[in-house]
């Protein structure tokens, strides 16, 4: 599994990029991000800020968050990598 670069998500299925550094636009289910795509023009940290402003919601409507999910916590976890 991999980590989201936005909002900390440790379970993406694929890496945001690949060992050659490009996107590989995957989505992350939590916050919404295409890479490559939305961090085309937006960096990592505009895009986080964004997420957060708008209440740190699960993004995806096919997968489900887990069990317990808290995204404040998340979030911390994240920072503290």
């Amino acid at each position: 599994m991999y980590e989201c670069d936005i909002c900390g998500y440790p379970e993406l299925e694929e890496p945001p990029y690949d060992s050659h550094g490009c996107a590989t636009f995957s989505v992350c289910p939590c916050c919404g991000t295409e890479f490559g795509y939305d961090d085309a023009n937006t960096s990592h940290a505009a895009l986080r800020q964004r997420w957060v402003a708008n209440g740190m919601r699960w993004s995806s409507a096919s997968t489900a968050p887990p069990a317990g999910w808290e995204p404040s916590r998340q979030l911390l976890m994240a920072d503290q990598a």
